[in-house]
Order: C-alpha cells, then sequence, then structure tokens
C-alpha cells in the first residue's frame, strides 16, 4: 500500500512537471497565442514520456530517503509534504530549464513578451521557495494542517496567474498611411557572397601561410571583421535579420520549420530546446514540416525592386541528400565535391551572370559549413577522443582545401569587379567543437559523423572591397543586422528608424561619408520608394 501511495504522489509530481512544460511551450511560440485547453492536452501528452520519467525518478528518491531514514515514514494517498516538496524541486528544475530557453530564444521576443516571461519566472520561483518554508515549518509547528491548506490555495492562486501571464501574439504591426519617397538615380553596384561557415580560427592561420591570396587582398585593399549574429543560430533565421536589419522579435521568422502533435491541430514554431524534445520525431509523436512562407517587414529586395534596380539572388539551395553520418570522410569529402571541380558548377553560372546585367547580385554558398561540421575533428584532433591518427594525417587538410577552393571563387569575382562595384563577402555565423554532451549523445545514439556545429553563434565574417571601401580596416562590433542598413546607405538611400541594426560607416572611406551623410525615415512600412526618373 505504501508503494502504491508513494506512486500515485510521484505521478502527480510527474504531470505538475508537464503542465510547466507546456506553459514553455506557449510562451516561446510568440506568433499565436495557443487556447488555453492546450495547456491540458500538451501536458497529458508530455505526460507519457517526460511525466513518467519525473514519476518515477520522484518515487526512487522518496524510497532512498526512505531506506537511509532512522525513523518510519507514513504517506497519505494525497501527501501534502510530498507534494510540496515535490512540486517545489520541480519547479526549480524548470526555473533552470526555463532560464536556459529564454536565453536562447531571447531575440524572439519583443519588450511585451519579456516582461510576461519574466513575470513567470518570477512567480514560480515564489512558488516554489513558498513549498519548502510551508514544509520546514509544519515540522517545526507540530504540523499543523491549516499551513497547508493556506499553501494550496497559494499555490492554486499562483498557478492560476502563471497561465494568465501567457504572452500575447506578437503580430506585425499594420503598416500606418504610406508616403511617398522618390530614390536617387543609383549607378553603383553590389555583390554579396556569402560563404556559410567561414571562419577566422582557419583564415587567419591560412593567411599567415600564403594560402589564401585573395582573402588576403581583401585584408590588406579592403575593410574585413568579425560579425556577429544571435541565438537560436539558424541560417534561415540570420538570413531574415540580415535582409531586414531586424531582430526576430520584429521581422517573425522564427524557424523554417513547423512542428506539429500527433492528434493536435495547432502548429508550433519554435520548441523548447534541452528537454531532447525533437527524439519526439522518432516515435512519431512529432511531425516536422516545411513552413509555408509568412509576411514579414520590407526587406532589402523588395526595397531595391521599389527602386527600379535589377536584382538576381541565387540563393544556392541545400542539397537533398546530406551524407550519412557513419560513412567514411573520404566518401562524404566525395559527395560535397561533387560538381565544384569545374568551370561549368552551378557556383560559377550566377557568377558569369552577376557581372553582365544585375545591379544587385547574391548568392549564399553553404557547402563550407557542411564540411567543417564532418571534418572539423580531423582538422583539431587534439580536442578530440578516439581520432585515429592516420585518418587525422589523411583528411585534416579536407577544410582548408575547401578554404583555398573558395579563395579562387573569390579571386574570380575580384578579376571581374567593375569599377562602380562594391563586393562583400560574408558568413553569418563561424564554427565550433561540438559540445562534449552533444558527443557523448551522438556517440550513444550512434551518429558519430558530426564533429562541429554553430549553435551557441559563433562569430562569423565580413569582408568588403571596393573604391569608396576603406583599405586595411579592421571593423569592429559588425552584426549581421547592421549589413542592411550599412548596404543602404552605401547606395545613398533611407535606413529605418525601426531597424536594430545601424550604419557602419567605418567601412567607408572619409571622402565617402563626408559627401553622403545618413538619412533616415521612420519605417520602410510607411515609406514606398519610387524609381528615380
Amino acid at each position: 500500500m505504501k508503494f502504491l501511495k508513494a506512486l500515485f504522489n510521484s505521478l502527480l509530481c510527474g504531470l505538475f512537471f508537464c503542465l510547466l512544460l507546456a506553459l514553455l511551450f506557449t510562451g516561446l511560440n510568440v506568433n499565436a497565442r495557443l487556447p488555453l485547453d492546450f495547456l491540458g492536452r500538451l501536458a497529458l501528452l508530455l505526460f507519457v514520456t517526460y511525466g513518467l520519467a519525473v514519476a518515477l525518478v520522484s518515487l526512487a528518491i522518496f524510497f532512498i530517503f526512505d531506506f537511509f531514514s532512522s525513523k518510519k515514514n507514513a504517506i497519505a494517498i494525497i501527501s501534502p509534504t510530498f507534494l510540496a516538496v515535490g512540486f517545489s524541486l520541480l519547479t526549480f528544475l524548470f526555473q533552470i530549464i526555463f532560464w536556459q530557453n529564454y536565453r536562447h530564444f531571447r531575440p524572439f521576443f519583443d519588450s511585451v513578451v519579456q516582461t510576461h516571461l519574466l513575470a513567470q519566472m518570477k512567480i514560480l520561483l515564489v512558488m516554489g521557495a513558498l513549498g519548502l518554508l510551508v514544509t520546514i515549518l509544519f515540522y517545526k509547528w507540530k504540523k499543523s494542517p491549516l499551513l497547508f491548506s493556506g499553501y494550496a490555495l497559494l499555490f492554486l492562486a499562483g498557478l492560476a496567474l502563471v497561465v494568465s501571464q501567457r504572452p500575447p501574439a506578437s503580430l506585425l504591426p499594420p503598416p500606418a498611411k504610406q508616403a511617398n519617397l522618390e530614390a536617387p538615380r543609383i549607378t553603383t553596384k553590389l555583390t554579396l557572397l556569402g560563404m556559410e561557415g567561414l571562419s577566422f580560427d582557419f583564415i587567419i592561420p591560412l593567411l599567415s601561410e600564403g594560402k589564401l591570396p585573395n582573402f588576403s587582398l581583401l585584408v590588406e585593399q579592403g575593410s574585413w571583421g568579425r560579425l556577429s549574429g544571435f541565438t537560436p543560430n539558424d541560417l534561415y533565421v540570420l538570413s531574415a535579420s540580415l535582409d531586414t536589419g531586424k531582430l526576430p522579435a520584429k521581422h517573425r521568422q522564427l524557424s523554417p520549420f513547423t512542428y506539429q502533435l500527433s492528434n493536435f491541430k495547432e502548429q508550433m514554431d519554435v520548441v523548447p530546446r534541452y528537454i531532447f524534445f525533437n527524439q519526439l520525431s522518432r516515435t512519431g509523436l512529432l511531425k516536422l514540416s516545411r513552413a509555408e512562407p509568412a509576411g514579414r517587414p520590407t526587406d532589402l529586395w523588395q526595397i531595391f525592386a521599389q527602386c527600379g534596380l535589377t536584382v538576381l539572388k541565387g540563393d544556392l539551395p541545400l542539397p537533398d541528400q546530406k551524407p550519412e553520418p557513419d560513412r567514411k570522410a573520404e566518401t562524404s569529402f566525395g559527395l560535397l565535391f561533387k560538381d565544384l571541380q569545374s568551370e561549368s558548377s552551378i557556383i560559377f553560372a550566377p557568377a558569369r551572370q552577376a557581372f553582365s546585367q544585375p545591379q544587385i547580385f547574391s548568392l549564399m554558398l553553404t557547402g563550407l559549413n557542411m564540411v567543417e561540421s564532418h571534418f572539423y575533428q580531423y582538422s583539431f584532433p587534439d580536442l578530440y577522443s578516439g581520432v585515429d591518427s592516420d585518418e587525422a594525417a589523411k583528411y585534416g587538410t579536407v577544410i582548408e582545401k575547401y578554404y583555398q577552393f573558395y579563395d579562387q571563387i573569390v579571386g574570380r569575382y575580384l578579376a571581374s569587379l567593375k569599377e562602380d562595384e562594391t563586393l562583400i563577402i560574408y558568413s553569418p555565423h563561424g564554427i565550433e567543437p561540438l559540445p562534449f554532451l552533444k558527443r557523448l549523445l551522438g556517440w550513444v545514439s550512434g551518429s558519430t559523423g558530426v564533429s562541429a556545429d554553430h549553435e551557441a553563434a559563433p562569430e562569423g565574417v565580413i569582408f568588403f572591397y571596393g573604391k569608396n571601401i576603406a583599405r586595411a580596416k579592421n571593423i569592429e562590433g559588425m552584426r549581421v543586422i547592421d549589413l542592411a542598413p550599412t548596404l543602404l546607405y552605401s547606395l545613398g538611400l533611407p535606413v529605418g528608424k525601426d531597424m536594430d541594426g545601424i550604419v557602419r560607416s567605418q567601412v567607408f572611406i572619409k571622402d565617402f561619408t563626408a559627401e553622403n551623410p545618413i538619412f533616415y525615415i521612420s519605417s520602410y512600412e510607411d515609406i514606398r520608394i519610387k524609381p528615380a526618373l
């Protein structure tokens, strides 16, 4: 009977923890306020996995405590002390998960959402501390039942208050009455070449060895620096911020995927981290699908189109099939370099087009990032355990060769650069070793192919080159969101005051900045640019 009573109380603890997790889901999905009944249904679904796990741990802790206790511990069917202590400890555990997710997804939250989420955290912290305090006082004051009666009322009131503090849907504000503004006559050209995964951790040593002559030219005759991003460090989200000059809290592009639980009609843009929730996709409880394009603020490409500029945006799609994690490095290398060996490559085709017609050209290459994620361990074997020395010797130069390959691409762009053209080469993020915990999980699951990632937002790189660009200038503090306003300024276009990024005028020579003051407008949502007559 004692076991059944402890089991029942443990199951109540598991259900409570699942309710807290459900609150986290509703807090992270700021594009739409999930209905109240979603909390209950999600808590019940999570109970099948997380709830039972918490119940088993709670049950084990109780009997371990009971075994080492010097006195007999009776337990009721609904035990106030068991639940008060259990709810409090689970609340503190949830606080850690909540805070880690809040930090990770903070760029998604505007000031209103942040206020609601922080209020929830404070209320839960008080509830957790109150439960422990009441339990201590209960034993100190001769087990007065009034304490737990009062605690139960306060606990229910606090839980109701937490639920009421769910953030409202953070929708894009409707544009105000639009006015027209004539664009200046634009004769300059811009070429943006994205190379996802570029990192000074590789570039600087290779420059010192003289292996990247074209990148060396960019450093000596252009402006360059580190490019800071944010978390979540997803290329889809970073690209939206780069194009709009705004953080996700304003542009609302939160994920390239939507998440839908089995038998749920509601779709989510975001799921919590640090609880292995994505693993539910293996059980069929979670389905991932491509997100439908949603509306977002006016971006660079819409502004360029309004100005009447010719634009070619040739982003290279990710391959449909990535190398299997357990394949040897040589096989992965062959797959990733397929079709990249000659001038007929898809990479060079847009480059040739770019030099003939468009005023604005953009291309994103993603191959280097894929190569680094698989081959990083061979470049830095000392950071990993179990890397075979023969394989490190054989594949240790794979990433280096890919950088040299990219250096050739840069050389082709430099050779074809027009006098009135500015070349920008960038990566919105860098690369860093996979954290130990992820390596351990990969080893347990048998997925040991990936050795590096960019989830913690390591800094990327940026290079500017052109006649109006400062020479040998190291740019400090540049962020992904600064690129859009800086590019608008370089073309003589106004900068929106609602942009989170700023113009990095130190990129340009003094004569250019002296002749071209920064011109601001309230927002490109309120002002429509007309082509110059």
